[in-house]
């Protein structure tokens, strides 16, 4: 009885970074991936989906796509739909959104647009708190995109976004997916990780898998970073971390690599 409870509260967490589509990217263009973005993420299935860089033509590509799901989350420039998403999906037929908010990695978070510290662009953090129709139980989700270029945003980002779990979710199960722009034992990643704060988090990754995400589009580059991360609370208990290498020979569908993670809720 305990084994079908704990795979009856299992949760399979996907993040990616599908790379915008305004990007020069030769036969890399969106038009020539979306297909393969999509199928990448039907073939792992996921419960939820934090995903990166999506502009308003790819948010609608992957909503027709992946049917059977709901998206939620605002453009980073005006809080509308403009600018890049850091959109979350769920599926529809297991979750109730209960809430559900957005805000902006800055000094200003409630103010769309807004960009702090040494950030080159503006960057956002999109959250959602979905309830398991079928078990009664709920959880937030996080899903974000660091600067790539401002250390102190990165490290300040960090921060805020920790500063608003601990206000929202003190003693709820948390998960947190995003491109963070930030390696393994960098100032930024140990403030997420750091066990003192009220809700502590732990990085899903397993030794057993590539210990990078970030590649480029071609397949045989082998200068790859670790900054694409599926972060979690101590409620729940880690069964499973992928990294996903699909492609098409040359190319994988997108210049970051996806990670899902399997996370089991602790009775």
């Amino acid at each position: 009885m305990m084994i079908n409870s704990l795979a009856q509260h299992a949760i399979t967490v996907m993040t990616y970074n599908i790379r915008n589509s305004n990007a020069a990217d030769g036969p890399n263009k969106w038009k020539f991936r979306k297909e393969n973005v999509a199928n990448l993420i039907r073939s792992v299935n996921p419960d939820v989906l934090g995903t990166q860089e999506v502009l308003l033509d790819q948010y609608k590509d992957l909503q027709r796509m992946l049917t059977g799901y709901s998206v939620f989350g605002v453009g980073r420039n005006n809080g509308k739909h403009a600018g890049e998403h850091s959109c979350i999906f769920y599926k529809t037929e297991k979750y109730n959104l209960l809430n559900g908010g957005n805000f902006w990695l800055s000094e200003t978070p409630t103010k769309p647009g807004s960009k702090s510290w040494d950030a080159a662009i503006t960057r956002i953090c999109t959250w959602v708190k979905l309830e398991d129709k079928e078990h009664n139980t709920s959880f937030y989700l996080f899903n974000t995109h660091f600067d790539h270029r401002g250390v102190d945003a990165r490290k300040n980002s960090a921060r805020l976004l920790k500063r608003y779990i601990d206000s929202l979710c003190t003693n709820s199960a948390v998960i947190v997916t995003g491109d963070f722009n930030f390696e393994p034992g960098s100032e930024g990643y140990n403030i997420i990780t750091e066990a003192t704060q009220i809700t502590p988090l732990k990085d899903a990754y397993t030794s057993n898998e590539p210990n990078y995400t970030d590649c480029g589009f071609d397949v045989t580059n082998t200068q790859c970073h670790r900054i694409d991360y599926i972060f979690y609370s101590s409620h729940y208990k880690q069964k499973g971390y992928k990294l996903h290498r699909n492609n098409d020979g040359k190319y994988f569908p997108s210049d970051h690599l996806t990670i899902s993670a399997e996370l089991l809720l602790n009775n």
